[in-house]
């Protein structure tokens, strides 16, 4: 096969032909201009074997004799002109997957940029299915060796004004062939001959070799310009990060980053922008927008959400106004080029956005993006940094604002030095010189309140032997002038070079007035709740009450109440030293307290009387006699207050706290207290005054109720006699039956009365404690089919089938009479709510040896929430006009039955019955005492 010529052809280049002339045949494109099918292989080049190598080896040393893109690309171009072509171009694929072309070399130096013109104005596709389009998809390489001129005359008559351009520079033969290195193809590279028939199939193997070896040296030369951008962005990003670094503010931030995006991406554009928290966006630094785009960004977003975790990165305005179509009209003022938004997203959230824009269309790589993505991820954590550093100096200046105007101090132990560093905000809580102060560590445990000083000192070890942390405690100081002080402390604990603790730093705050908050809130529960355990008698709870005074607020307290004469009585009295205390309550009886003395001024107005400060004068107007002055003089009241308890209208007595150094004085609040405090007083009192005359009332009611029990016995007995006695008279004389109904009825009237009677009579006895009982041998089973046989009427009546279940006998120590009551209450019960139904009476003895009793109907039965109040008095389970009776029969029946020591208990549902059991031991020494009524 014949080689390839290397010499220049000295053939001229062809003109191009008419724009009317027609081709005879058609054929495909070369670029984008029409050319003929591949000929087959001309004759042998006169040129060696050895030159073509020797071309081949020259070539790889110019190409690789650089690593600059363009430099790479020119020296190619230069080297295939004029020894293997008459001209060629080297076209590229951009990242946005246009044709650019890079090179371009001729023989005729002048008609250069001839050659670059044809892209510029008719830009190649990168989807055409011929010729560079072709190449460029598929990686193959083209040969056309004769280009006819019929078929370039019919391309020309279609319009294709770059095929007369390429004719006009003299493309006869051609050769397409791909730049193809790691398996991607980079570009083509065209060479064009004015000479049909130049190139054959040994050309376009040279040429392939050429391509092969120029794509190694343009990937290399692509991977050492990429190298180097991504140097230059890894010193950008470590000069930017410095920079960062040093600015304290969101506006700084903002300017370098601005600064630094503005440099590195060519953006013509660039704001910055600051997300609230209510989601408005607040610019920080906005480079070459308008005054319409900053009002635009100032406004929150309408209807847009929160800025999104990833960027947007638009290469056309429609691609922007697609994602963004609410921003269109803006959008279109500021041109068509391309467009990014990049979220400033922090560690927790985002902070902001970044917004680019360029004045072209165009494609940004993914490592330029990256890079920006880079910047603004720097920008958004020096954005937090910032915010940290703003909250921080916010807190400090609070900090030291509370420090100056609030009771709080800072401190600080040095266990290596032993020192011990005080602020003077809490020197001057403790009652020291207001000045900062380093004193030896242990003075501060001195000041401590004794009652407090173990607990703190412990736990101080404590915190010394544990690893470093945090810690909190309340405790009590005496100031140097004798006042006492509640400290609230928190503080930390530092490890030194060994791991051991080394410092102890913290604050304290003065928490008094919480403290005495508390103990006034405190006090008054205590007093309820001793108040509320004393109801019926409240004068034996005062003591307890001026103990908790005492302990709570104050350092003494006086009670005193009125007597029935109207004078004051001190009944209790407290004091938090034992023997000032018990000079108090030795002095209860005594006199000697002058006019001027705040309690009698206190119980003659029914007004406070509050003496905050006490002076030596009014201490002589307080007492009338030398023991009751001397008294006053050991006590050394500092303040008084005396509060009046009254009760609906009236002054029942006075309750008189004061104070002594170096307790605390009163304060407005005390008085609050001091008087919620009496108010609970004053309605215990009276509530334990109308509860001792709601007893009194009862029991005079209950002996009534005895007294009219009895004296209306008399006359039913007597009427019982009568009725008797009528009977009797009627059988003598044979009377008509009328008559003997009659008098049947008013007998079973009278003895129903009798019933009422006794069982008022019963109540009334045990009411007062006086049920009296009469223990004797008695048969429970002959005494309950006694009761049986008494009620056969009764159940005969009702209706009911009366069903026993008893031994024959069952022997205990009983009241008889009782007992044989409580049956028959059980019985009657039974015929009345069990009306048509069976009744069953079983009785038996158990494994404690109990006797027992069951009284079992089944009829109307107890609702569930009546159980629990069905022995109680007067109490009914049932309509009272539907059934009858005062509901006494139950607790009368209970009362009995836990009188003999036993228990009556009833197992009932609605619509099922009721079943009463009773149980009782069979001795009195088994007997249960009953409880208290």
């Amino acid at each position: 096969m014949p080689e390839p010529s290397l010499k220049p052809s000295t053939e001229p280049v062809g003109e191009p032909p008419p724009r009317s002339a027609a081709t005879a045949e058609g054929g495909p494109l070369v670029g984008d201009v029409a050319a003929v099918p591949p000929a087959g292989p001309r004759e042998a080049s006169p040129v060696r074997e050895e030159g073509r190598f020797a071309f081949l080896a020259r070539a790889g040393e110019v190409l690789a004799s650089s690593l600059d893109e363009p430099t790479v690309l020119r020296q190619l171009a230069e080297l295939v002109v004029p020894e293997l072509a008459d001209w060629c171009a080297v076209d590229l694929v951009s990242p946005a997957r246009a044709v650019v072309r890079r090179a371009a070399a001729h023989r005729d130096p002048a008609l250069v940029p001839a050659v670059y013109a044809i892209v510029e104005r008719w830009p190649p596709r990168t989807d055409g299915p011929e010729g560079v389009a072709h190449v460029l998809r598929t990686g193959e390489a083209r040969l056309f060796a004769d280009v006819p001129e019929p078929r370039i005359r019919e391309a020309v008559a279609r319009g294709n004004e770059a095929l007369a351009e390429t004719w006009r520079l003299g493309c006869r033969s051609a050769m397409l062939v791909p730049l193809v290195a790691r398996g991607r193809v980079l570009g083509c590279l065209s060479l064009m001959s004015g000479t049909a028939g130049r190139f054959g199939e040994q050309d376009l193997e040279l040429a392939r070799e050429l391509a092969r070896r120029a794509a190694l040296s343009l990937d290399n030369a692509l991977l050492y310009g990429e190298a180097r951008q991504a140097e230059a962005r890894a010193a950008r990003l470590q000069a930017v990060t410095a920079a960062l670094s040093r600015a304290a503010t969101e506006d700084a931030v903002a300017q370098v980053l601005a600064r630094e995006v503005f440099e590195a991406s060519g953006a013509t554009r660039v704001a910055v922008l600051a997300l609230e928290e209510d989601g408005r966006l607040r610019p920080l630094r906005v480079l070459g927008y308008a005054e319409e785009a900053l009002a635009a960004f100032t406004r929150p977003p309408a209807g847009a959400p929160a800025p999104r975790s990833e960027a947007k990165w638009f290469g056309t305005l429609e691609e922007f106004i697609a994602c963004y179509p609410e921003d269109a009209a803006l959008a279109r003022r500021q041109g068509p080029g391309a467009r990014a938004v990049v979220p400033l997203w922090g560690e927790t959230r985002s902070r902001g956005l970044l917004l680019l824009g360029w004045p072209e269309p165009r494609v940004l790589p993914a490592a330029e993006r990256a890079f920006l993505e880079a910047l603004a991820h720097q920008c958004a954590q020096a954005l937090e940094r910032a915010a940290l550093y703003e909250a921080l100096r916010e807190r400090t200046e609070r900090l030291r604002q509370a420090l100056v105007t609030g009771d709080i101090g800072t401190w600080r132990l040095d266990l290596v030095r032993g020192k011990e560093l005080r602020d003077a905000a809490l020197n001057h809580m403790l009652g020291l010189p207001a000045v900062d102060s380093a004193v030896p560590m242990g003075d501060m445990l001195e000041q401590l309140h004794p009652e407090d000083r173990p607990h703190v000192e412990a736990e101080f070890l404590r915190f010394q032997r544990e690893a470093p942390g945090f810690f909190e405690l309340e405790f009590r100081v005496v100031r140097r002038d004798g006042g006492v002080r509640w400290l609230h402390s928190v503080g930390q604990s530092f490890a030194g070079p060994d791991g051991k603790v080394a410092e102890f730093t913290g604050a304290m705050a003065d928490v008094t007035r919480r403290k005495e908050a508390e103990e006034r809130l405190q006090l008054l529960l205590d007093a309820s709740r001793v108040l509320a355990l004393r109801l019926d008698d409240v004068e034996e709870a005062l003591p307890e009450v001026a103990r908790l005074v005492v302990d709570h607020v104050a350092t003494g307290c006086l009670v005193d109440l009125a007597a029935p004469d109207g004078t004051l009585r001190r009944v209790t009295a407290a004091h938090r030293v034992a023997t000032h205390d018990a000079r108090l309550k030795a002095a209860l009886g005594g006199t000697g307290r002058g006019p001027a003395h705040p309690a009698l001024q206190c119980f003659r107005s029914g007004e406070v009387c509050f003496l905050s400060r006490l002076d030596f004068k009014r201490c002589d107007a307080v007492s009338t006699s030398d023991a009751h002055r001397a008294l006053v003089d050991s006590l050394s009241p500092a303040s008084v207050l005396s509060v009046p308890l009254r009760a609906r209208g009236r002054t029942l007595g006075v309750i008189t706290l004061f104070t002594a150094e170096p307790h605390r004085t009163l304060v407005a609040a005390d008085v609050t207290m001091a008087e919620e405090l009496a108010r609970r007083v004053s309605v215990a009192l009276e509530n334990a005054r109308l509860f001792h005359d709601a007893q009194a009332a009862v029991r005079l009611r209950d002996e009534f109720l005895s007294v009219a029990s009895h004296e209306l016995k008399t006359p039913l007995t007597s009427l019982i006699l009568q009725h008797n006695l009528i009977g009797r008279a009627l059988e003598a004389a044979g009377a008509p039956g009328p008559v003997t109904g009659r008098l049947n009825t008013a007998q079973r009237q009278v003895l129903r009365l009798m019933a009422l009677v006794d069982n008022l009579l019963d109540v009334s006895r045990l009411s007062l404690g006086k049920l009296s009982l009469e223990r004797a041998e008695v048969d429970l089973a002959q005494l309950t089919r006694d009761a049986v046989e008494r009620l056969e009427d009764v159940f005969a009546q009702a209706r009911c089938p009366l069903k026993l279940e008893l031994p024959r006998t069952l022997t205990g120590q009983w009241d008889a009479l009782r007992l044989e009551q409580v049956l028959v209450n059980l019985l009657t019960n039974a015929a009345k709510y069990g009306a048509g139904c069976p009744v069953t009476v079983r009785a038996g003895v158990d494994a404690r040896d109990e006797a027992w009793l069951e009284v079992r109907d089944e009829g109307i039965g107890i609702e569930a929430d009546a159980l629990p109040r069905l022995f109680g008095r007067f109490e009914r389970a049932v309509s009272e006009r539907h059934y009858g009776g005062m509901g006494l029969g139950l607790y009368i029946s209970r009362q009995i039955v836990e009188a003999l020591g036993g228990r009556i208990d009833v197992d009932s549902q609605p619509g099922q019955g009721a079943t009463f059991t009773l149980r009782l031991p069979r001795s009195a020494a088994e007997a249960r005492p009953p409880p208290e009524p």
